[in-house]
């Protein structure tokens, strides 16, 4: 009366459905550190465009409200310091001069800007992600540039500029993209 009518139960077995797992598993891993990298690379670029941004209106806040014309006419290029800055930068901790690179102040994103006059104009070095993570290397996450006497972008590298301003030159021409 019941008998077997050839009737099959359909569903997948423990080996076919470890062996997908173990295919989504290999393409995870290949993927996914590269698309980290990727969005790590993004982050970089976005933070080095808004440090820029920063330096630059702090520069310009400081020739209008000082009323001067000329950036070594400010406050600031006589003298670098915590008192100076804390009027154009939100600085989340008091700086210190860090030999070789300027006076450092830590942003709000964690970033680190070292501050220093140089050439009637400043010369700012950063760290976009701050000294405390890595890769700490010349145009991956550390950039440097220099606002000339009115502010403005100074694109000419000398024959002795650092590897951290050519980088950055690098990455304005490229439409603020980081190279691989």
């Amino acid at each position: 009366m019941f008998g077997y009518t050839g009737y099959k139960k359909s569903g997948f077995t423990l080996a076919e459905i470890l062996i997908t797992l173990g295919i989504i598993g290999t393409v995870a891993a290949m993927t996914i550190p590269t698309l980290m990298m990727n969005y790590q690379k993004q982050v970089w670029e976005s933070k080095l465009k808004k440090i820029y941004s920063i330096a630059t209106n702090a520069c310009e806040r400081m020739l209008i409200e000082e009323n001067v014309s000329r950036v070594n006419e400010t406050s600031v290029y006589g003298e670098v310091s915590n008192d100076n800055l804390r009027q154009y930068f939100k600085i989340m901790k008091d700086g210190a001069e860090v030999s070789g690179k300027g006076f450092s102040i830590l942003l709000p994103d964690s970033a680190v800007l070292y501050i220093s006059a140089a050439d009637n104009g400043f010369s700012f070095y950063t760290d976009v992600n701050g000294t405390e993570t890595r890769p700490n290397s010349a145009g991956r996450d550390e950039f440097e540039f220099k606002l000339d006497q009115n502010c403005a972008y100074n694109s000419t590298l000398g024959e002795n500029a650092s590897a951290a301003a050519t980088a950055f030159k690098n990455v304005m021409e490229n439409d603020w993209k980081i190279p691989d």
